[in-house]
This record gives C-alpha cells, sequence and structure tokens, in this order.
C-alpha cells in the first residue's frame, strides 16, 4: 500500500508530450519532497516517543510538510518550474530557520551543502546552481560569523577557504556526475538506434543494458549518502579520499562500456576500485580479499560481468547482515575455456534475502543479474562452450560460480 502510494506521488505530472529528461526531472523532484516529508513525520513522532515537545519544532515540521505538498500539487497542475523554485526556497528558508532560530547550536548548517547538487539536479544552466551555491555558503557560516549562535572558539575553528572548497567540491562533484549520465544517456540512445539494425545488435543492447545496471541509481545514493556522512562528521580527508575513488571508478566504467572485450587486468582494477568504495561505506564491519588474480596470465574477458555478481552479493546478502564481519572473497583460475570467478560471501543466504525483500514489499528482481544471463546465453551459442554462472551449495552466505570465456592476447 505504501509503495503504491509512493509511486503515485512520484509520478505526478508526468506527462507523455514532455521529454524524457523533463518527465524525469518531476520525477526527481517529486522523490525530493518525499523524502523530505517522511523526516518531517519521522522526527515529531521520536521527539514524542522521548518525551520531547517543542512547540516551534512542531509548527516548523506542519509548515515544511505544507509546503512540500504545494511542491507536489504544483508538479501535479504541470507547473515544475515553480515547483522547483518554491522547493529550493523552502529548503533554504528551513535550514536557515532551524540552525538560528529553532534548534540553533545543533549543526543545521551542514545541510546547506547539499543544496547547490540538489539544484544542480533539476537545471539545466548552472545560472541558479551557482546563485544556490552562493547563498548556501553564506547560510553555513551565517551562524559562525553574522548571527552569532557559537562560542567564538567554534568560529575561530572554521577555516573558511576549506569551507569553500568543500562546496565547491560537492558543486563539481555533481556537475562533472551530471555531464557523465548525460553523455552516457547519449551515447545508450545512439546505441540502441543504431544496433536495432542487425542480429550483432541484440548482444550489444544486452552490453548496454548491463552498463545501465552498473550505474544504477541505487549505488549512486548509496556513494553519495557516505560522501554527506564523511562530510557533516568533519572527516574532509576521508570525503575528499572518497571522493576520487569515486570519480576514478566512474571513469573508469565509462572507458570499459566502450569495449566488448577487456584485458583481465583492467577489470580487475575496476573491481578493486569498486570494493575500496564500499570498505569505505561499511568501514571495519567489511572485509574482502581477491584470490589468484596474480596467476592470471594476459587475458581479454567479456567487458562488465564479474562486477554486478559482486555487488548483488553485497546488496542482497552482507547488507542484511547483522552481525559479525561482513566478509566477501573473490577468487580466480583458469580452466580449459574459460575464465572461473567463485564469489563467496558469509551474508544472509540467497533464501533469507528474498524473504526480506518479500517482508518490504519489494519485487524488485536483480535486473544486472539479468542483463548479464541473457548476455551469458548469446556468448554460449557464440563460443560453443559452458558458460553461465551457478549457485553452489554452501553452509553460510552464498557461494556463486561465473563461468567467462576468454582470449589470449598475445606476446
Amino acid at each position: 500500500m505504501i509503495k503504491l502510494i509512493n509511486r503515485k506521488i512520484i509520478k505526478q505530472g508526468i506527462c507523455e508530450s514532455y521529454s524524457d529528461t523533463h518527465n524525469k526531472k518531476i520525477e526527481l523532484l517529486n522523490t525530493y519532497a518525499l523524502i523530505w516529508v517522511y523526516f518531517v513525520l519521522v522526527f515529531p513522532i521520536a521527539d514524542f516517543i522521548f518525551g520531547i515537545f517543542v512547540l516551534k519544532t512542531t509548527l516548523a515540521h506542519i509548515c515544511t510538510f505544507l509546503a512540500l505538498g504545494v511542491v507536489v500539487v504544483l508538479n501535479r497542475f504541470h507547473q515544475f518550474i515553480i515547483a522547483r523554485f518554491f522547493w529550493l526556497l523552502t529548503a533554504f528558508v528551513n535550514f536557515t530557520a532551524f540552525s538560528l532560530y529553532i534548534l540553533p547550536g545543533t549543526y543545521m548548517e551542514y545541510y546547506f551543502i547539499i543544496l547547490s547538487g540538489i539544484s544542480l539536479s533539476l537545471y539545466d544552466k548552472k545560472t541558479v546552481p551557482i546563485i544556490c551555491t552562493g547563498f548556501s555558503f553564506i547560510g553555513f557560516l551565517t551562524p559562525y560569523f553574522f548571527i552569532k549562535v557559537y562560542p567564538k572558539e567554534y568560529a575561530d575553528r572554521i577555516e573558511v577557504p576549506a569551507v569553500f572548497g568543500l562546496f565547491l567540491a560537492v558543486y563539481f562533484l555533481v556537475s562533472y556526475f551530471k555531464k557523465l549520465n548525460l553523455a552516457n544517456e547519449k551515447k545508450l540512445s545512439l546505441a540502441y538506434e543504431s544496433l536495432t539494425e542487425s542480429k550483432k545488435s541484440e548482444v550489444a543492447h544486452l552490453q548496454l543494458k548491463s552498463l545501465k545496471a552498473q550505474m544504477n541509481p541505487h549505488f549512486m545514493f548509496n556513494a553519495m549518502n557516505s560522501i554527506q556522512n564523511l562530510v557533516l562528521k568533519g572527516d574532509r580527508n576521508e570525503a575528499y579520499n572518497y571522493l576520487t575513488k569515486f570519480s576514478l571508478m566512474i571513469r573508469e566504467n565509462l572507458n570499459m562500456s566502450e569495449k566488448s572485450f577487456v584485458l583481465f587486468k583492467e577489470e580487475l582494477s575496476l573491481l578493486k576500485k569498486y570494493l575500496e568504495l564500499e570498505k569505505l561505506r561499511f568501514k571495519d564491519s567489511f572485509k574482502y580479499k581477491i584470490i589468484g588474480a596474480n596467476t592470471i596470465e594476459s587475458i581479454k574477458i567479456p567487458a562488465m560481468i564479474i562486477q554486478p555478481f559482486i555487488e548483488n552479493s553485497i546488496k542482497h546478502g552482507l547488507l542484511h547482515k547483522v552481525d559479525g564481519v561482513k566478509k566477501l572473497e573473490v577468487v580466480f583460475k583458469l580452466e580449459k575455456e574459460v575464465l572461473v570467478c567463485v564469489i563467496t560471501d558469509n551474508g544472509v543466504g540467497v533464501k533469507a534475502s528474498k524473504k526480506i525483500n518479500e517482508e518490504n514489499e519489494s519485487k524488485q528482481d536483480s535486473f544486472s543479474t539479468r542483463a548479464i544471463q541473457q548476455r551469458l546465453i548469446f556468448l554460449t551459442d557464440f563460443y560453443k562452450t559452458d558458460i553461465g554462472f551457478t549457485y553452489l551449495p554452501t553452509s553460510v552466505g552464498t557461494k556463486v560460480e561465473v563461468k567467462i570465456p576468454y582470449v589470449t592476447e598475445p606476446s
């Protein structure tokens, strides 16, 4: 029921006559409003449970709830331009009020950091996002220097150039990522049009679907969340480190998407960057090891086959594991005609994962696994050999064996 309501709210204002890009922006704005509504509902309930009732906080939450309702209604009546401006205005007023008057001294000003990124995702031209970034920067500094909420020693600790650099880093990261997504969408669109002309197109079409699965919004959202958490904790060095690894992985991913076959070391490099990002996200609760990679000679394999299986292992197995360290092991070995990759985790297992998803009313199938499976069917027919993936019996977690065709790179 809740899932249906969420979907209906997100679809408000969608119109077939609009372009796909415009409809995506409408959905994105509705999603921002919906996520904020949940926060507005959760905080008063938490205050009530813990016996904390502050009238001005409750009134502020009610006003925010009504304002977000207006945003969705404006979208419903196809007033997206007004709706997105009203959302940003609501956010700016809300963050300012909470950081200066409603909950002063509780670091509410850190929410200003996300405004530049959100404005970039909603506007094509950069004028409004640049203005929004400037006002957000001022809004962040206001409790320290203009309307002094914090003691002087707090203000003395604030390094204005470093804070400015942080705002710029978030702005340029989202801008860069947006450009990559637009370029990627353009490539996908052109590829889909041209690849329908021949039988060969079917294999390439599935490869493009595999790329789309790798760049899925869940991973991007988790990555951005991790960056935000590091920023809120004041861990700038770790945040910059995460940003660097994230951008490098995106670049390698896009480079590999243009190739049918890649060197094994290129695929391995991408896998390591992905696992390093997950390690930064889970901290000490996640450990991984790669075995046998150094014994693999110079071979080429189909691009972007292994990473989705590892992502599934983390997302569906390890993510639901509550107790103990989350462990992942990736083993490589060469057989007669295929490269064998065995991925083992100590997560909750396939059955438990399906049960959790059902309890959460989540019917989403693993799109990446289905896309890879279809692609492997075509590769199996082409190579006339046993290629595919199999779930192997294991006492704990999940163990999957992936068989991938390869060609030997000439010396």
